[in-house]
């Protein structure tokens, strides 16, 4: 990573620029070249400066930050800061880092410039030249961790898939959640299920698959981890109660 890392916060509030402002306080490294009040001003100045990473709000005056990301040539890492949620997919379709949601708390801003840190620190537009690596195919690790490189912020990101808790569809996306974070990924449900080990998953519903070994409490109508609860659906009960309650027994047999 660069020893300066240039970025530029947009925002039509003046007291949102002031929090993000504020939070880069505590990221020495993060120097604010630019604070702008609508997506008209930065745009016609981005083009003329080095801007490594964006803080860009959504709904602003006459062009809203999604359609100036989109007008951009040449696209800076971009952190998206709304109140919101509704824009996340259409969000990292256009491939941002991260999407915050005001009002941005400094612990959670922290875990996204540790995302930035890591995604400067690494040359993401190519493999390491010592893989071969195909985007979503599986392969083990030296430990025989079974796992997934998906294609996720620009990178491809390897997921064992031990530590996935749940999969969530999101129209032509699915989201995965695991023990370390949650990645967004352009794939159908239905083809990741093909690539999950069978023992270790159950489709419980049409927008979710969950991971059997982190269920802490089921019955006929949800299934709970440690993330949420879940909804079985109607198709999915015979299936899913079968599976869960093998499940179950063999825990009980283990621990006798």
């Amino acid at each position: 990573m660069k020893n300066t890392v240039n970025c530029i916060i947009i925002d039509d509030e003046e007291m949102a620029t002031k929090v993000i402002a504020s939070h880069l306080e505590y990221v020495p490294e993060f120097t604010i070249v630019g604070i702008y009040h609508s997506a008209v001003e930065a745009f016609l100045a981005v083009e003329n400066l080095e801007v490594d990473v964006m803080f860009l709000d959504i709904q602003m005056p006459k062009i809203t930050g999604l359609s100036m990301l989109k007008m951009l040539k040449k696209q800076p890492l971009t952190v998206l800061t709304t109140a919101h949620r509704e824009y996340a997919l259409e969000g990292f379709e256009l491939e941002v880092v991260d999407y915050l949601l005001k009002p941005i708390g400094l612990q959670r801003f922290l875990q996204t410039i540790s995302k930035l840190k890591r995604m400067l620190s690494t040359n993401t537009n190519t493999l390491p030249q010592d893989q071969s690596i195909q985007e979503n195919s599986i392969t083990e690790t030296t430990e025989n961790e079974p796992h997934i490189f998906i294609k996720s912020e620009r990178a491809f990101v390897k997921i064992v898939f031990a530590t996935i808790l749940q999969v969530e569809a999101i129209k032509n996306h699915i989201k995965i959640v695991t023990t370390q974070g949650t990645h967004i990924t352009l794939m159908p449900i239905s083809e990741f299920e093909n690539k999950l080990p069978p023992n270790d998953f159950i489709r419980i519903h049409r927008s979710f698959i969950i991971n059997i070994h982190h269920v802490v409490r089921f019955d006929n109508h949800n299934v709970t981890n440690r993330n949420g609860v879940f909804p079985i659906g109607r198709s999915y009960k015979e299936i899913s109660r079968e599976v869960l309650n093998k499940r179950l027994i063999n825990q009980k047999k283990r621990s006798n």
